[in-house]
C-alpha cells in the first residue's frame, strides 16, 4: 500500500474563528514552502469543527490522494475516531494539532499547548486580580472539546483547592451571539460574580456582555487567543489578559515534522509539541 504512495502529506485545516484560522495558515503556508523544498508535495483540505460529514469528506480526500501523512484538526468524534483506526492499520504517519483527539494512541504526536496548565495558568492569573469571596464565571466551547474541557478543568481545579465556587458553567459553541447572551443572562442572575474565564473561541461575546452591564474592570475576564477582536477588548480594559497558544507555530511545526519524517523515511520524531503558554496584555501583544 505504502509503496504505491508518492511523497505527498495532507493537512486538514478545522477553526471556528477566521482570524484564529488565519494565524495557523501562516504556520502552514510556511511549512508548505519547507516540505516542497524537500520534495514534499501537500494537498490542504477544510471542514468546519462541527461538521463531522465534511469533515470526513474532507478526510478522505486527502486519503484519495495518496498521502503518506496527515496533519489534522482533532475533533471529537465516534465517527472520526472509527475513520483514523482504520488510517492508522495502513501505517500512516498522523500528527494531531491544535485540539487533541480523545484516543492518543491514534496520532504519533500532538503539537499543540498543553490545556490543562494553560487553564491552571489563566486561574492564577485571575486569582490575583478578581475581588476576593466572588463566582468564577466558566465559558466553554462545547463538552465534546477535548482543549476546552482539560483548561475548564484546570482551571476549575485551581479554584477548587482554594475553596472558591466555579460550579457555574456555560457553553456558547464558540460564537460570539451565543455567548453574548448567555454571559448577559448569567451576570443579571448572579451579582457576586467577580471574573469570566472563557477557554476558547467566543471570548469577544462574553466581553461584550460585560461592558453593556457597565461591569467593565469590576468582572475581571481572562481568554485565549490574540485576534483581533479579543485585543479590541483587552486595549479597551474588558478583558485583563489573553494567553496564546502559538497557532502559528501548531501549523509549522506539524508540516515539518511529517515532512522530515517522509523524508527520512522515519517515524515522527516526537509525540508532543509544546506550543506553550505566552500571557499577554496591552502592551505586549
Amino acid at each position: 500500500y505504502l509503496s504505491r504512495k508518492k511523497n505527498k502529506i495532507g493537512i486538514l485545516v478545522a477553526f471556528r474563528e477566521p482570524d484564529f484560522q488565519k494565524q495557523v495558515m501562516q504556520g502552514v503556508n510556511e511549512g508548505v514552502v519547507y516540505a516542497q523544498q524537500h520534495g514534499v508535495e501537500v494537498l490542504i483540505e477544510y471542514a468546519h469543527p462541527d461538521d463531522t460529514e465534511g469533515y470526513l469528506a474532507s478526510l478522505r480526500r486527502l486519503l484519495d490522494g495518496g498521502v503518506r501523512g496527515l496533519a489534522i484538526r482533532g475533533v471529537l468524534s465516534d465517527e472520526i475516531d472509527r475513520c483514523l483506526r482504520e488510517i492508522s492499520r495502513e501505517q500512516m504517519q498522523i500528527v494531531v494539532y491544535n485540539e487533541d483527539i480523545r484516543d492518543k494512541g491514534l496520532r504519533d504526536c500532538f503539537v499543540g499547548q498543553d490545556s490543562c496548565r494553560a487553564g491552571a495558568c489563566a486561574a492564577c492569573l485571575m486569582e490575583q486580580i478578581a475581588a476576593p469571596g466572588g463566582e468564577m464565571l466558566l465559558v466553554g466551547v462545547d463538552a465534546r472539546h477535548v482543549s476546552s474541557e482539560e483548561r475548564l478543568n484546570g482551571f476549575a481545579e485551581y479554584f477548587r483547592k482554594r475553596g472558591t465556587d466555579v460550579s457555574h458553567v456555560i457553553y456558547g459553541k464558540g460564537s460570539h451571539e451565543l455567548t453574548y447572551r448567555q454571559t448577559r443572562d448569567m451576570i443579571a442572575a448572579r451579582e457576586h460574580i467577580s471574573g469570566i474565564f472563557v477557554s476558547g473561541a467566543g471570548l469577544s461575546g462574553a466581553a461584550h456582555a460585560v461592558d453593556d452591564a457597565g461591569l467593565t474592570g469590576r468582572i475581571k475576564v481572562v481568554g485565549f487567543d490574540i485576534t483581533e477582536s479579543n485585543m479590541s477588548f483587552l486595549k479597551k480594559g474588558t478583558v485583563q489578559f489573553l494567553i496564546d497558544q502559538g497557532p502559528y507555530m501548531q501549523g509549522y511545526r506539524s508540516v515539518q515534522l511529517l515532512t522530515e519524517a517522509i523524508f527520512r523515511d522515519a517515524p515522527v520524531e516526537t509525540s508532543f509539541v509544546d506550543t506553550g503558554i505566552q500571557i499577554k496584555n496591552p502592551y505586549n501583544c
